[in-house]
């Protein structure tokens, strides 16, 4: 599905260029070789770095 339209960017391109540590949305459009234009997609963009976040967080230490 289109996230971000004005770039013709799937969720399936976002979703991979938001892995690996990525710190912001503006990382993720040039991993895409894009740019942000009119801002619609920047919420779901961060969301999906979130989303890959919590993927790679190590398990939290169980409180003893």
């Amino acid at each position: 599905m289109y996230v971000c339209i004005c770039n013709a960017l799937r969720d399936k391109e976002l979703a991979a260029a938001a892995g690996d540590n990525v710190r912001s949305v503006a990382e993720v459009f040039r991993r895409c070789s894009a740019r942000p234009k009119c801002g619609k997609c920047l919420p779901d963009v961060a969301e999906m770095i979130e989303a890959a976040r919590a993927k790679t967080a190590p398990p939290a230490l169980a409180a003893e």
